[in-house]
């Protein structure tokens, strides 16, 4: 589905993280949406992630779900027809660090500002996540912010 009436997302980690963890507070919210999407039942493409956010997500779901698990993950992912997983360039990790300096009375991670740095090159407004560090850099949240089931 490429389709009319699509939206561009762009995938975090801990959206990937709690689609891996049984035990993750937002786990069945997150097989529902990355099921719905699959599906085209919820109107989500082009898909995009990075090298940054798998980084972080390989290395988070190693530590709390052990190698094999973290393995089995990133496979699926790195070959899933539908995820454009972005590299961060010179230019998108200069504007990152910039960012990173610039909001210093937060605590956003450096990769969720390369995820704004990238989204916002794309015109990406959503992003599949759920932690509120990305409403404070003025993307809209999948679940929270949208009805999904408009899609």
């Amino acid at each position: 589905m490429s389709g009319v009436g699509a939206t561009p997302v762009f995938i975090d980690t801990g959206a990937f993280y709690a689609r891996a963890d049984e035990d993750d507070k937002h786990h069945e919210d997150a097989v529902r949406i990355f099921h719905g999407i699959q599906s085209g039942d919820i109107a989500y493409r082009p898909i995009y992630t990075s090298q940054a956010v798998l980084s972080e997500f390989a290395t988070l779901a190693l530590y709390k779900l052990g190698h094999e698990t973290a393995t089995r993950a990133l496979l699926a992912i790195r070959e899933s027809d539908s995820v454009n997983v972005l590299s961060v360039d010179k230019p998108a990790f200069e504007t990152a660090a910039g960012q990173f300096v610039d909001y210093d009375d937060q605590q956003i991670s450096f990769v969720d500002h390369t995820t704004s740095v990238l989204a916002a090159e794309r015109d990406i407004e959503h992003i599949l996540a759920f932690d509120s560090d990305f409403r404070t850099l003025g993307f809209s949240l999948v679940p929270a912010d949208v009805d999904l089931s408009d899609n």
